[in-house]
């Protein structure tokens, strides 16, 4: 099932986010200005595509959801989506599309978005009249499958202003002169980014970072035989298995930092 990405406002509307967190990250101001002048264009309020990127946003942060629901949940929202001017949407998009072409380069449809499957799927869904029967039922039975989904997501997180997210930037700047790992740097984007998209991407890369920290964690358990070791790596174990039942602030971010530095540094010394 083909899906033509530029016409998934949510894709779009990461593809933005995405770039403003680049920009943030390299402190380029005139990108800045420009992603941001772009996203109070085309998403304010009472836009069009506002309204189509809340449509996703309903499916995209609905869980543990019952089949029956999900069905209903699914065919109203299609109504929604219907019940928007699908011109007025085409154009708006078309304009958003060439605008962020002739000023931020066609590399911008080329940013990772981490849930880009699960927005294919939606704006399959939305757009599928085309398909034969069978994918139609497919496609829908997939997403009664991820509305029932039951992830292991943190607690909610508030939103972030901007003063905050860049305090935060200037300490890790300050304090890391070194370059920082790529993990590190995917954990600090993904935080920057959190203040807009409701901490989507943040709790799905903190799922999988707490993951992989806590096999290398237990793997050092295993492998060390110096008491002290083991007793610090039980400490940072239990810590991160705290971290399910926490909510997402600063300073369990700069605890995932430093751990991610602890590691690094042992799995050098392994290596």
């Amino acid at each position: 099932m083909k899906h033509n990405k530029k016409r998934n406002t949510a894709f779009l509307y990461e593809c933005l986010i995405k770039e403003l967190t680049k920009a943030i990250v390299r402190e380029n101001k005139e990108k800045q200005t420009v992603t941001k002048t772009i996203l109070k264009e085309f998403f304010f309020k009472e836009s069009v595509l506002k309204k189509e990127l809340d449509l996703y946003n309903s499916l995209l942060e609905s869980k543990k959801l019952e089949p029956s629901f999900s069905r209903r949940l699914l065919e109203e929202t299609k109504k929604d989506f219907y019940g928007l001017d699908r011109k007025t949407v085409f154009n708006s998009q078309t304009s958003l599309i060439n605008k962020m072409s002739n000023q931020l380069g066609h590399e911008v449809f080329s940013n990772f978005i981490p849930n880009y499957k699960d927005l294919a799927s939606i704006g399959l869904y939305f757009q599928n009249q085309t398909l034969p029967a069978k994918k139609r039922i497919m496609l829908e039975n997939n997403l009664v499958s991820f509305l029932g989904r039951e992830d292991k997501v943190l607690t909610e997180m508030r939103h972030l202003d901007n003063l905050e997210y860049k305090t935060f930037v200037k300490k890790f700047n300050n304090a890391y002169e070194r370059t920082l790992r790529k993990e590190q740097k995917d954990l600090l984007t993904n935080y920057i980014v959190s203040f807009s998209d409701n901490g989507v991407g943040l709790k799905s890369f903190l799922n999988e970072e707490i993951g992989r920290l806590k096999t290398a964690v237990q793997q050092q358990l295993v492998e060390s035989t110096n008491t002290s070791n083991i007793e610090n790596f039980k400490k940072v174990k239990a810590k991160l298995d705290n971290y399910a039942k926490t909510q997402i602030n600063h300073q369990m971010i700069e605890e995932i930092f430093y751990i991610q530095d602890l590691i690094s540094e042992v799995s050098k010394k392994w290596a």
